[in-house]
């Protein structure tokens, strides 16, 4: 009896087993199913990392050709034209400490190449022969003021002009390997030829003609402006800065596209973007700082380390103001592609911002007008228009400056704000209603 008890507890027929039987099947299914969801999310994060790889590597290149082309972009602009170069270094003569060392040389090389102290000494007595020097010293020095005097002068701007275009020809010499002037040792210099003859001819109109105390073939020599090995070692690198031209502008973007496109994250990799290149460009720009010490502030004479340190800021005063200009409005960028995002504070910010239209909304006529409506119809095509005309003015502006880059941002700004204004809040679809207000609760 018992054992007929037990064997009826025990599942023995196919109507009791079948319950077992199915829920085995489907822990095996959703089993299968969990192992198959497993795989594929190993699988995309594989993908994931490849496509971030590429992506900061991208993006690291881009930034590198960013500077690149800004610097290219100095160099074909300012250094390698010539009317651009004249009008860089054209107001020079009225800075003190350039005008300063020209007169100084111009005057010692007036008493070294006429002896000045030997002629006087033969042609006083005897017993007067040891005031030829302090004399020779006074006529120097006068010499020295009459032609400070005239560089400050207006005279001497068409005289400056001229040698500034001999001068250009041997930076060419020492940065492209071209030009009829032989630059030697990575030294670039100022012909002082050209600029001594308005002080010869004054000087003889005064009464003192250097011309009969010098020999024919004499030569005033030259002021250098520059000497470093550097220069030297530059020339292989800017030409071939040259010949890449402005493939490195396109080359840039390219580079910015691909890296935005590859991105698992598009929006945080314009941000990453945006912040790197504005760092970067921070850097360029201490390291000039540093360059126009190791270049020019190690020249060992007082005067001439001034008047270098005056033309060092004169033709770099573009490239710096471009590097000024690009990391402004890449932090400008970095910062938009993060208020965008789904960071808390960028949520809060947005909230506030939006909030704040609303109120002023608020107080504005229910009513639309005209205006409401065509702003309303057209303002994504007008908000892109203005980041258009932003763009163009950046493009066609002889030099983009920080100020100038400030300005634009701002206006472009304030245009944008104004639309926003005027057409009235966008009309959301439910969806994009309740994604908004999920938006909001969770960013507390």
């Amino acid at each position: 009896m018992n054992n007929n008890d037990t064997s009826d507890q025990r599942p023995g027929t196919s109507g009791e087993t079948q319950p077992y039987i199915e829920e085995i099947e489907a822990l095996r299914s959703e089993n299968a199913a969990l192992r198959a969801k497993s795989n594929s999310g190993r699988g995309s994060r594989n993908g994931s990392g490849v496509r971030r790889f590429f992506a900061w590597f991208l993006a690291i290149v881009a930034i590198v050709s960013i500077l690149t082309a800004a610097t290219v972009g100095w160099v074909k602009t300012t250094i390698l034209d010539t009317d651009a170069f004249v009008a860089t270094l054209a107001p020079l003569p009225k800075n003190p400490a350039v005008a300063e060392a020209l007169s100084i040389r111009i005057g010692d090389a007036v008493i070294e190449a006429s002896d000045l102290e030997a002629v006087i000494g033969e042609a006083l007595p005897d017993g007067l022969t040891f005031i030829a020097v302090p004399v020779a010293s006074a006529t120097s020095k006068a010499v020295a003021a009459a032609a400070e005097q005239i560089i400050l002068h207006d005279v001497f701007t068409a005289a400056w002009n001229a040698a500034l275009r001999t001068t250009h020809e041997a930076v060419l010499v020492v940065l492209t390997g071209n030009g009829p002037i032989v630059a030697e040792e990575g030294t670039v210099a100022i012909d002082l030829d050209t600029l001594a003859e308005p002080v010869v001819v004054s000087l003889a109109e005064r009464g003192l003609d250097l011309r009969t105390l010098v020999a024919e073939d004499f030569t005033f020599g030259r002021i250098v402006l520059a000497e470093s090995d550097a220069l030297a070692q530059a020339h292989a690198a800017v030409r071939a800065l040259n010949v890449l031209g402005w493939l490195t502008v396109a080359l840039a973007l390219l580079l910015i596209a691909g890296a935005i496109l590859v991105a698992p994250d598009r929006r945080k990799q314009t941000a990453i973007l945006g912040f790197g290149t504005a760092i970067a460009g921070l850097i360029d720009l201490v390291l000039l700082r540093f360059g126009r010490g190791l270049t020019v502030g190690s020249i060992g004479n007082d005067v001439d380390r001034r008047a270098g340190l005056a033309v060092w800021d004169a033709l770099m005063h573009s490239l710096t103001s471009t590097l000024w200009a690009l990391s402004f409005l890449a932090l400008v960028i970095g910062i938009a592609a993060w208020l965008v995002g789904p960071g808390e504070r960028a949520v809060r910010l947005r909230t506030a911002a939006g909030d704040g239209v609303d109120r002023w909304r608020g107080r504005q006529s229910a009513s639309s007008t005209s205006l409401n409506l065509f702003f309303a119809r057209w303002r994504r095509p007008l908000e892109w228009g203005v980041f258009g005309l932003g763009v163009i003015v950046l493009l066609v502006a002889p030099v983009v400056s920080l100020a100038l880059a400030v300005v634009v941002v701002l206006v472009g700004l304030l245009l944008v704000g104004l639309v926003e204004l005027i057409a009235g809040p966008p009309t959301k679809s439910p969806d994009a209603a309740t994604d908004e207000a999920a938006e909001r609760v969770d960013a507390g």
